[in-house]
């Protein structure tokens, strides 16, 4: 059994088994007005890695369509101005401190860097949870995401496989110390590593940024005269990658694998440029994180990790998308 298959057989399973289960106590638990007493207001604030990325953007409309359904919930979502910034979000968090919020629901930019925020935090009392990528510390109520080794496994396995096993890849990560990077990026090299003639050629960060994927791919075009595969972590460094491919008349040469579904990947998707991408339902992830808090809150115990599926999303799936 492969590393990723016992790796989802063990942990996952039972952990997407906890977060349904959570998810339809409370849902019964609201519908029926019985269990949680909702007599107080919350204060409940969302730190998102960035306001100008349209995958935080999307998970700022499902926290703000979550909240409806929460009695007495006030919700306020917030990013760092310079996008990726941790300094900015550990200002963030000390300013919501001071302000007395009940919960912090964050997307660490730098899952080290924002450990003495969180720190903090708890010091003073306030739930925090993490919902789609970890914190390496403080007391976590609950993190909410896909299994992100398993994404990079599965996005690797598809990319090999596309290109019949053998031929040069290249890989574009995230941003160093995140979390979601670092795991993705171990399932891509495990994958490959399953593939003798399989060549990683290059394997390198452009921070989950656009125009950072392009400049990147830019170089790589210059210095590799062949290329069959590019695997990336995330959505927005693909296309970065692809346009600076079509710059040159390489485009067709190779194939793209990614991460994240919007209306930009759909399109890429339907005219060709990418052969598939993965869908981590974003907007669940903040939702289970927001109704953990407010279970803690009144005093229920939630699971420490709440995994999601994961699914592979290629051109004949794009009309469930739409």
């Amino acid at each position: 059994m492969s590393k990723g298959g016992a790796k989802m057989n063990k942990n996952v399973l039972m952990k997407v088994m906890a977060g349904l289960f959570l998810a339809v106590f409370f849902v019964g638990s609201v519908a029926g007005g019985a269990a949680i007493a909702a007599e107080r207001e919350y204060n409940f604030i969302f730190i998102v890695k960035s306001m100008q990325f349209p995958f935080f953007l999307n998970m700022i409309e499902g926290a703000e369509e979550a909240a409806k359904l929460l009695p007495n919930v006030n919700l306020k979502c917030v990013g760092p101005e310079t996008p990726y910034s941790v300094e900015e979000q550990i200002q963030i968090v000390e300013q919501a401190i001071i302000d007395g919020v009940d919960a912090i629901l964050i997307a660490p930019a730098d899952s080290t860097g924002i450990v003495p925020a969180i720190e903090k935090a708890n010091a003073a009392g306030i739930i925090v949870a993490t919902p789609n990528t970890k914190a390496y510390g403080g007391d976590i109520l609950t993190w909410t995401g896909v299994d992100n080794y398993q994404v990079g496994y599965d996005l690797g396995t598809a990319l090999c496989e596309a290109i019949d096993g053998k031929g040069n890849v290249l890989l574009i990560e995230g941003t160093p110390g995140n979390s979601t990077s670092e795991e993705r990026v171990e399932g891509y090299n495990d994958a490959f590593a399953k593939y003798p003639d399989i060549v990683l050629l290059d394997s390198q960060p452009a921070d989950f940024n656009r125009e950072r994927g392009m400049q990147l791919m830019e170089n790589w075009l210059q210095r590799y005269p062949k290329i069959d595969a590019v695997g990336s972590i995330n959505k927005d460094m693909t296309m970065g990658a692809v346009e600076a491919a079509k710059l040159v008349g390489r485009d067709k040469e190779m194939i793209h694998i990614t991460f994240d579904v919007d209306n930009d990947a759909l399109e890429a998707l339907e005219n060709g440029d990418i052969l598939a991408t993965g869908a981590q339902n974003e907007r669940s992830q903040v939702a289970l994180a927001m109704y953990s808090a407010y279970l803690a809150l009144n005093g229920y115990k939630v699971p420490a990790e709440q995994y999601l599926a994961l699914s592979l999303v290629f051109k004949e799936d794009v009309p469930n998308y739409r």
